[in-house]
């Protein structure tokens, strides 16, 4: 249940994001119109608004700051690398301990 929950979480993530990407959306004047299909893909979008990633140029017309979004997306991929080297210290901790016991 918690993966096919994981795979529409991501699906309307792409979703969004494709739409900006798609309509060269990276400007005010380039905005794009967005009616979400899913309640979770306006959840993302007001996600997005609110770290200052996607702008809305007019009512219902939105755009994405390009370089606040590439910023995010380091940031993400820095929290998940240092969760990730966590988890690899705990494994060989565990695995060391277990051993010399």
């Amino acid at each position: 249940m918690a993966t096919a929950a994981a795979a529409i979480a991501a699906r309307a993530r792409r979703e969004v994001e494709n739409l900006f990407f798609d309509n060269d959306a990276f400007s005010p004047d380039r905005a794009v119109a967005f009616e979400p299909r899913m309640h979770i893909q306006q959840r993302y979008l007001d996600q997005l608004m609110a770290e200052g990633v996607v702008l809305e140029a007019a009512p219902g017309r939105y755009w994405l700051e390009l370089n606040t979004y590439r910023q995010m997306r380091r940031d993400r991929f820095v929290w998940t690398m240092r969760i990730l080297a966590i988890a690899v210290v705990v494994v060989i901790v565990v695995t060391a301990v277990s051993y010399f016991r």
